[in-house]
């Protein structure tokens, strides 16, 4: 099933080119694909795409956001995901997040200490799956870490985004 989002066909064609998703049922989760660039521009669109596939996947029990071909990614896309899949676990269900290469995004969800919400896998196997998450406290030791220590985020930092 193809996503352009709740709000339909008000949205200008180039948005639906530089942002769209596809959302796919199957298995035990229902996985997100998301291609294109996600910054201020495309920020509406990015949260209908997530409460889309939230609805979507419903009582399933697992959404897996598949951030593979998307080839730009906002702090603010990053924060609103971390939103809707905290929001999503109240509910008793979870979101993982696929994104193959280790990259920036990886070092803002583990010093934002996002990664309780967002568990980050680099194969869609492995998110829909039993193996742990890179970012699953079971999967790596702290010391492992893939920050330095002198880049340590203070638990305060976290809180000013609204996570305790």
């Amino acid at each position: 099933m193809n996503t352009n989002s709740s709000r339909g066909d008000d949205q200008p064609v180039d948005l639906a080119s530089r942002l769209r998703a596809e959302i796919v049922l199957g298995g035990g989760a229902t996985v997100v694909q998301v291609y294109g660039e996600i910054d201020a521009c495309t920020a509406a669109r990015w949260r209908d795409i997530l409460d889309d596939a939230v609805r979507t996947a419903g009582e399933r029990g697992h959404l897996v956001v598949d951030i593979s071909d998307v080839t730009f990614m906002s702090c603010r896309a990053i924060f609103d995901m971390a939103a809707r899949a905290k929001a999503y676990r109240r509910g008793g269900a979870r979101m993982s997040v696929v994104n193959p290469m280790p990259s920036t995004i990886d070092r803002i969800v583990t010093a934002a200490g996002l990664t309780e919400w967002l568990p980050l896998y680099t194969d869609l196997a492995d998110a829909t799956g039993a193996r742990p998450a890179l970012t699953d406290p079971g999967a790596r030791p702290p010391s492992e870490s893939p920050l330095p220590p002198e880049l340590g985020v203070p638990k305060s930092a976290t809180t000013r985004f609204g996570f305790p």
